[in-house]
C-alpha cells in the first residue's frame, strides 16, 4: 500500500512539472529592445529602414539603430505609402511604427486663404501627420525676380496634426508653396507642393513702386516693413511688408475690424520678444498687441489712465511696454492750457499696471520757445509753442537708459529715474543749468569747434551738423547714435518746404560722454535734395551686413515727377546706394512713418497647431 502511494506521488508530481516546462517553451516573451523600439516611437524618431542578416533583423530609426533576434519576430509589413511599418511578434501581438515612407501629397487636409480676415497674403494650411515632426516651408519667388524664395522652418512639435500658417504669397498670383516635413534634427523626410492662388488687393491707395536700385547680394537680409496711415492720419493705418523687386508680401487690411477700424498707428509696429507685434492708435488712445495675422492678443486703455497715445511704442529688454503719450492732465502754468508730446509711461503688461511716469520738464527746459516757423504754412500742425515745447516723436532704449528726440530740443539720453545724461542741440538758449549736459562738436581732426556760429547752429561746419526737426533716434551696438535729420528750418531758417537746396540726412555721431564731445562720423543724404522730408521718417541700422537704412517717408521728389518717400540702403564703407525703392503715395499724404528692414517670421515663431478637438469645426 504504502509502494502505490509513493508511486502516485511521484506521478502527480511528474506530471506537474512536464506541464509547467511545456507551458514555458510555448509563451513568448518581449525583448527589450521592444521598450526602446516603443520609446523611439514616443519621441517621434521614425523607422527608415530594416536589414534582415542571418539570425537578426536591424531596424534603423532616424535616431537610433535596434537589432531583434529571427526568433521575435514572427512577421514584418512595411507600407512605405501610408508611412508605417506592422511587426507581428510569435504571440501575435503587433506593433506599429511610423516608417519615413514615399510621398506626403496625402497629409494635406484643406487649405484657408486669410485665415483672419486681415491679412490677405498669409494662408493655412492643415497636415494631417503620421507623428510629430517639423515643417519647412518654401514661398517660390517669381520666375526673373531678384528676391530670395522665403523659407521657413517651423518648430518641432509631437502633435501629428498641425496648422501651417504661411506668409510672403504674392497678390493676384497662383504660389508655388513647398512642404518639407524634417524630423527633430530638420533632416528630411519627405516634401510636396502645392499651389495656393491668391486673388488681388483691393485696397484703395495702395503705393505704387520703382525699384531704382537693387544689389542683392550685399543688401540685409528681410522685407521692408513699411508703417503706412493710409489715405491720412484719420485713415485706417495699413502696415505692409514689400520686398526688393517692389512686391507686397505682407499686408493687414483692417477695413473689416471693429477693434481697429480707423486705427492711427504712427509710427508704427515694432515686434516683440513673443514675436507678435506692438503699436499704439492715435485715434482712439490705446496700446495694442497683434500676432502675425493681425488678430487683437492684448489691448491697453490710455485714455483709461489718463493719457494719449502718439508716436511711439515698443518693449523694453525687461519686457515692459514704454510708450510716448500726453498727459491730459499736465497743464502750462495757467492752469488752463494742456502741454501736449512731453511724456512717456512704463506699462507692466502682466499686471496692466503703469510703473513708470517721466514728464520731460522735469529734467528739459520747457521755457526754450524759438518758433521760427511761426510764419510758415505748415506752423500750426507742426510749429513749436509752449504747449508743444518738446514734440518728443522717438525713443529707445540705450543700454540701461533712455534715448529720445524732440523736434524742438534734439537727441536727449536720461536714465530710468529720470536724470539727464546729455542733449545734441545747439548751444544757443539754453538756460544755465543745462550746459553742463551740452555736447562739444569735434571736427575730423578730434579738435574742438569754437566758431559760435556753428555751436548755436547759425551755421554748418564741413565736418560737423547738429540735427533739425530730427526723428527716430537709434542705438548702435558700437554705442554710436542714428537719427534721422529732417532738416526742417536748419540754421534756424525759416523756408517752405518746397525751397531748392534743403536736404534731409541720415547721421551717426560718436559720443565722448566723459569729455562731454560729440564727433559726427558718417551722414548720407546730403548731395540728395530730392530725399528731403520736412516730417516723419526713419533710420536703421542693419546688424548683418553693417549697412544703414535711410528712409525719408514724405515729400521726396521722385523720379516720375510725383512725390512720395524712399528706402534706401547705403554701405557706409563705400558710400555706394545697394538698395533703393521709390515709394509713390499714389493721393495718400504720406508714404509712410517709418519704414525698417525686418524678417518676415519672428525667430521664435512656432508651428501654429491646434487640438484634434477644436479641428471638428473644420
Amino acid at each position: 500500500m504504502k509502494t502505490n502511494i509513493t508511486y502516485i506521488f511521484f506521478f502527480i508530481l511528474f506530471s506537474f512539472t512536464a506541464c509547467s516546462e511545456d507551458q514555458e517553451e510555448t509563451v513568448w516573451i518581449s525583448p527589450k529592445e521592444c521598450t526602446t523600439i516603443k520609446q523611439l516611437i514616443e519621441n517621434n524618431s521614425f523607422l527608415k529602414e530594416i536589414t534582415k542578416n542571418k539570425e537578426d533583423y536591424t531596424l534603423s530609426f532616424e535616431t537610433q539603430t535596434v537589432t531583434l533576434n529571427q526568433k521575435d519576430i514572427k512577421d514584418i509589413d512595411i507600407n512605405k505609402d501610408n508611412w508605417n511599418t506592422t511587426i507581428t511578434f510569435p504571440d501575435n501581438s503587433t506593433l506599429e511604427i511610423p516608417t519615413v515612407g514615399t510621398s506626403i501629397d496625402q497629409f494635406i487636409s484643406y487649405i484657408n486663404i486669410n485665415p483672419s480676415q486681415y491679412n490677405p497674403l498669409a494662408a493655412e494650411v492643415r497636415l494631417n501627420l503620421p507623428a510629430g515632426g517639423g515643417v519647412k516651408t518654401i514661398v517660390y519667388t517669381k520666375k526673373g525676380y531678384q528676391t530670395p524664395d522665403i523659407e521657413h522652418q517651423n518648430s518641432f512639435t509631437s502633435q501629428n496634426i498641425q496648422f501651417i500658417t504661411i506668409l510672403g504669397l504674392y497678390e493676384n498670383y497662383t504660389n508655388k508653396v513647398e512642404f518639407i516635413y524634417t524630423d527633430r534634427n530638420g533632416k528630411e523626410r519627405g516634401r510636396t507642393t502645392i499651389e495656393i492662388p491668391i486673388k488681388a488687393l483691393t485696397m484703395d491707395n495702395l503705393p505704387l513702386f520703382h525699384v531704382v536700385k537693387v544689389l542683392p547680394n550685399r543688401m540685409e537680409p528681410g522685407l521692408n516693413l513699411v508703417n503706412s496711415p493710409g489715405h491720412d492720419e484719420d485713415d485706417t493705418s495699413r502696415p505692409y511688408m514689400v520686398d526688393m523687386d517692389g512686391e507686397i508680401r505682407w499686408l493687414l487690411d483692417w477695413r473689416e475690424s471693429k477693434e481697429l477700424l480707423h486705427i492711427g498707428a504712427q509710427c508704427g509696429l515694432h515686434r516683440m520678444k513673443n514675436g507678435n507685434f506692438i503699436t499704439g492708435d492715435a485715434n482712439f488712445h490705446r496700446l495694442v498687441e497683434l500676432d502675425l495675422l493681425g488678430n487683437v492678443i492684448n489691448i491697453w486703455d490710455l485714455k483709461a489712465w489718463g493719457y494719449n497715445f502718439h508716436h511711439e511704442v515698443f518693449e523694453d529688454k525687461n519686457g515692459n511696454i514704454i510708450a510716448t503719450v500726453t498727459n491730459n492732465n499736465a497743464k502750462l502754468p495757467d492752469n488752463k492750457t494742456s502741454r501736449i508730446f512731453d511724456h512717456a509711461i512704463e506699462i507692466n503688461p502682466e499686471t496692466s499696471t503703469i510703473t513708470k511716469v517721466w514728464d520731460f520738464t522735469s529734467f528739459l527746459d520747457q521755457t526754450r520757445i524759438l518758433s521760427v516757423d511761426k510764419d510758415l504754412p505748415l506752423y500750426a500742425y507742426f510749429g513749436q509753442n509752449e504747449a508743444n515745447w518738446l514734440h518728443n516723436n522717438g525713443l529707445t532704449e540705450i543700454g540701461d537708459d533712455l534715448l529720445a528726440t524732440g523736434r524742438w530740443q534734439g537727441v536727449f539720453k536720461y536714465t530710468r529715474e529720470g536724470q539727464l545724461k546729455w542733449i545734441i542741440a545747439p548751444h544757443n538758449d539754453w538756460k544755465d543749468s543745462y550746459k553742463q549736459y551740452l555736447l562739444t562738436p569735434l571736427d575730423k581732426n578730434n579738435q574742438p569747434i569754437t566758431d559760435l556760429d556753428v555751436l548755436n547752429g547759425k551755421k554748418s561746419h564741413p565736418d560737423f551738423e547738429w540735427c533739425w526737426g530730427v526723428h527716430c533716434p537709434v542705438a548702435m551696438p558700437n554705442g554710436h547714435i542714428l537719427a534721422f535729420d529732417n532738416g526742417y528750418c536748419r540754421n534756424y531758417v525759416p523756408q517752405l518746404t518746397n525751397a531748392s537746396g534743403q536736404y534731409s540726412r541720415i547721421v551717426e555721431y560718436e559720443i565722448n560722454e566723459k569729455n562731454k564731445t560729440i564727433r559726427q562720423v558718417y551722414q548720407y543724404g546730403r548731395e540728395r535734395t530730392d530725399c528731403f522730408a520736412f516730417a516723419i521718417s526713419g533710420v536703421q541700422y542693419l546688424p548683418k551686413t553693417d549697412n544703414r537704412l535711410f528712409c525719408p517717408g514724405q515729400n521726396n521728389q521722385l523720379s516720375d515727377g510725383t512725390t512720395g518717400g524712399r528706402i534706401i540702403e547705403i554701405d557706409p564703407r563705400t558710400g555706394e546706394v545697394v538698395f533703393e525703392l521709390e515709394v509713390n503715395t499714389n493721393t495718400c499724404a504720406s508714404a509712410f512713418h517709418r519704414a525698417n528692414r525686418i524678417s518676415l517670421y519672428p525667430e521664435v515663431f512656432k508651428t501654429l497647431f491646434r487640438t484634434a478637438i477644436l479641428n471638428t469645426a473644420y
